[in-house]
């Protein structure tokens, strides 16, 4: 738009919202000028697509990290467990069924957790990328 908005006639308005994670919402607004072409309006409201956009994907960042660090957690406690029961297994103990079950099933727990904090990763790091944050 090379005209100066200040000298033209409105003939309407928008707005984008976007409703953040962490509770909050975030809104633009703009006018509809009487001589703007569709092209010229159509790059205005892509641009304010834009800064809505990273708005929303930079308040998810924090979300992000602490879904990561919860998995890291859980994680961390997998593998205490299983490390319990595998040095009862090894001092001679028995393990009773439900111990083999609960170790069957950390092993094979292990690795989807593992890609999951790998996930987790990736996003927060996409994310940062696009925001500008990294």
């Amino acid at each position: 738009m090379s005209e100066n908005p200040a000298t033209m006639a409105v003939t309407g308005n928008f707005s984008l919202q976007a409703q953040l994670p962490n509770g909050k919402s975030f809104s633009v607004q703009g006018y509809i000028y009487d001589t703007e072409s569709i092209e010229s309006l159509t790059q205005r409201i892509d641009l304010l697509h834009d800064v809505v956009d990273r708005q929303r994907l930079r308040a998810e960042i924090p979300e992000l990290e602490a879904k990561r660090d919860q998995m890291i957690k859980q994680l961390d406690q997998m593998k205490e467990h299983m490390s319990g029961l595998e040095r009862k297994k090894n001092d001679g103990g028995k393990l009773s069924s439900q111990e083999k079950l609960a170790l069957a099933n950390i092993q094979q727990s292990l690795s989807k957790v593992l890609e999951e904090i790998q996930k987790g990763t990736q996003a927060i790091a996409d994310a940062k990328a696009k925001t500008g944050m990294a």
